[in-house]
């Protein structure tokens, strides 16, 4: 993420929708041709320095919690599926209902991190309840989040639920407790 911004401020895309649009922004139209790769992309790209440091301490929280418990593979599958089907449910609403602005950022695939760790905090007996409400507490804090202006709400439902149903089909034996987080 910190790579493609760099590529962002050297170009002057930084808040500006047309050149974020010509790396890999969701348009505003829901319209994207075959340019799947814009499933991809928007996930990496992000609004100014604020949105990019944001995500990225989500990130490293989160996916350290689901590496830890789940291991690599999943965290990356977790996280690009949770993206990639919010990013597709992101142009649904827009062409449904144009908006005023491209998307981007990493926060469906981070809901879609969040669900996850929720769900293995609850299929490890051994986590505190602690572990659990800073989850919780997080989950309540991303979904307020969801309703300011200008954030996508509809990529965060859907990166929670992708991410949450994902979580279910890792196997249990590979669902282990984090001792930090206790």
């Amino acid at each position: 993420m910190a790579a493609i911004f760099l590529v962002e401020l050297a170009t002057g895309a930084v808040r500006n929708d047309a050149r974020l649009l010509r790396l890999g922004a969701l348009p505003d139209s829901g319209e994207i041709g075959h340019e799947y790769w814009r499933l991809i992309t928007f996930g990496f790209s992000h609004w100014d320095l604020t949105h990019l440091l944001l995500n990225s301490v989500l990130l490293l929280i989160l996916g350290l919690i689901v590496e830890r418990r789940a291991g690599t593979a999943w965290l990356l599958l977790v996280f690009l599926a949770a993206s990639m089907a919010s990013g597709a449910g992101i142009l649904f609403k827009h062409q449904l209902w144009p908006s005023q602005g491209v998307s981007l950022g990493a926060s469906g695939g981070l809901f879609g991190l969040l669900g996850a760790a929720l769900v293995l905090a609850f299929r490890v007996p051994s986590q505190t309840k602690f572990a659990r409400m800073r989850l919780i507490i997080v989950l309540a804090a991303g979904v307020t989040y969801s309703f300011f202006p200008g954030v996508s709400m509809i990529g965060h439902i859907i990166g929670l639920v992708v991410g949450t149903a994902m979580a279910f089909l890792i196997p249990r034996a590979t669902a282990r407790p984090v001792v930090a987080d206790a």
